[in-house]
């Protein structure tokens, strides 16, 4: 068994079957860090062992491929980098969310550099899947989030990248340019000036995300409009391919249709980033800390899962919405920075009441453990089951629960938040302080102020945590 860092997305075997690399979709660890951000896994194949961790630049989220060029000596990933050091004000040039390709040298196992997918008032959401053309000329890359096809011209972005990280810096002219105004990482990622084109869609084709490329063809599969996209890599003509058959198709629920614009960055100001950028995973969590507008600035709030937003109002971690439907209504007006109209929030809305949570890979035949058998009754006797009862693991209230930071207002009740699926919902607490659920027990709760749990045998605790691990 292989320990592993948190959601393997993805993995490609490198020359001579020795190593493999594995990326992960979200960051591990506290969120309250200077330094966040997603790795990838070296693993030996014959000992099956981690033997070096690629630690993405800092920000670095929801990542969703890796794949390998044709020769093997390149292995690429698309991610999100996040400016989460600063206050969510605006969206523009990367100011939130900046859309990106790291580069890995096989050989040398070690990250080569990154460029972003986006161009300056132009930015490229959601990347997804990537494909080569079989000479490794071209590298494609499927933008999800605004319904283009990124073509890149694949050697010089790589003998760019080596020119970079040679020279610990980015030119002024060539393909990489630092981005202006993007200064919210620890390090001015560059956008590809040269060497790179955008191809929109056909209007019909949303959503593309899985790619391949034969003859001269980029083939892009659409998720939302369930038929595929032809481009031609000479001209770049786009032409749309037939989906299932027009009789046969039923209309768009209320619900489908939230769940596309949910992943839709052209409801975005420039199309830097969706409702999903934010809460990947169908609704969930990017596992970083943001300053958002709504309460305030200098308090970062850990993202939270959107499961069960509706039945647990009010939303946010300081109950600033009073329901989820309103919060969605803000949170296109001051993240997406668009005015957002009835309809569009209504379909959203249905999506994220749709949303119910994934049984926990910690159940055992569908069924708690012994040790969380064991773990429920403390979960009881130590009085977290007065604030999280069984239903919605919540009892709907705020409490001060001793986790207020010192440059926050004194006297903050917090809300109470639900249980359910904290197997995946780390770090915890409303500032991401507690990596993990033990973590929140033991360490982050000094004053017993969210359960008796100071004076918990060593047996006890890991009872308790394998009980609220399979939740």
């Amino acid at each position: 068994c292989i320990s592993l860092g948190r959601e393997p997305i993805g993995s490609v075997t490198l020359p001579g079957a020795r190593n493999l690399l594995l990326a992960h979709h979200l960051p591990v660890g506290r969120a309250d860090q200077e330094n966040v951000a997603a790795i990838v896994s070296v693993i030996d194949a014959g000992t099956r062992s981690v033997i070096k961790e690629l630690t993405l630049p800092n920000g670095s989220t929801s990542v969703a491929a890796i794949g390998l060029s044709p020769d093997g000596k390149i292995a690429a990933v698309t991610h999100l980098v996040a400016a989460f050091n600063r206050a969510a004000t605006d969206v523009r040039l990367g100011w939130m969310n900046a859309n990106a390709l790291t580069l890995i040298d096989t050989t040398a196992l070690e990250i080569l550099g990154t460029g972003l997918l986006d161009s300056p008032g132009r930015g490229a959401a959601n990347p997804w899947e990537l494909a080569w053309s079989s000479d490794g000329e071209t590298l494609a890359v499927a933008l999800s989030g605004v319904h283009e096809v990124s073509l890149i011209e694949f050697p010089q972005l790589v003998e760019a990248l080596k020119m970079a990280k040679a020279s610990g810096r980015y030119p002024q002219r060539g393909m990489l340019r630092p981005m202006p105004g993007y200064e919210g990482l620890a390090e001015r990622l560059p956008f590809m000036a040269t060497g790179h084109r955008r191809i929109k869609l056909p209007p019909s084709d949303r959503g593309p995300r899985t790619l391949s490329i034969v003859d001269g063809t980029v083939y892009a599969t659409n998720y939302f409009s369930e038929n595929g996209t032809a481009i031609d890599l000479a001209t770049g003509k786009a032409v749309s391919l037939a989906g299932p058959n027009p009789d046969n198709q039923k209309p768009e629920s209320l619900i489908r249709k939230g769940e596309r614009l949910f992943h839709d960055a052209t409801l975005c100001l420039e199309g830097w980033q969706s409702c999903a950028s934010c809460h990947p995973g169908g609704g969930r969590m990017d596992a970083l800390n943001w300053d958002l507008v709504n309460d305030g600035f200098g308090n970062p709030k850990n993202t939270k899962s959107l499961v069960w937003a509706h039945k647990t109002a009010p939303a946010m971690s300081l109950g600033v919405r009073d329901s989820a439907s309103s919060a969605v209504k803000a949170g296109i007006r001051h993240i997406l920075f668009t005015e957002p109209d009835s309809e569009t929030v209504a379909a959203i809305d249905a999506y994220i009441a749709s949303l119910e949570p994934l049984p926990s890979p910690h159940l055992v035949n569908g069924q708690l453990s012994v040790a969380a058998r064991r773990g429920q009754k403390v979960f009881v006797q130590a009085g977290c089951a007065g604030c999280h009862p069984p239903g919605l693991l919540t009892d709907l209230q705020a409490y001060d629960v001793g986790t207020q930071a010192p440059y926050e207002k004194k006297g903050l009740q917090f809300d109470t938040p639900s249980l359910v699926e904290l197997y995946r919902t780390a770090p915890y607490l409303h500032d991401g302080s507690a990596a993990t659920v033990k973590e929140v027990i033991t360490t982050r709760n000094p004053g017993d102020k969210h359960g008796r749990t100071r004076r918990l045998a060593n047996l006890e605790t890991e009872d308790l945590v394998a009980y609220l691990l399979s939740l």
